[in-house]
């Protein structure tokens, strides 16, 4: 299972009033799009019609209690 996403910014690149959009694709197919804007981080799955959002600090607690740190 190969995931695929594409964006490299080598600079801080300010979020102002357009939000930023980030497809992931899995094997060819995609996986959803992640949608970074000053409010919110947002999760939209495949072809769904929903998506789902969380505040910064939904998303801070979130990391801490389930993510992991990178491997160096």
């Amino acid at each position: 299972m190969a995931h695929s996403i594409g964006l490299k910014i080598d600079h801080e690149l300010p979020v102002s009033n357009v939000d930023i959009k980030i497809v992931v694709t899995r094997d060819g197919e995609r996986l959803g799009v992640v949608k970074v804007s000053r409010g919110s981080i947002d999760w939209k799955p495949g072809k769904a019609k929903r998506t789902w959002s969380l505040t910064w600090q939904q998303f801070d607690d979130l990391m801490r209690e389930f993510g992991h740190q990178p491997r160096v």
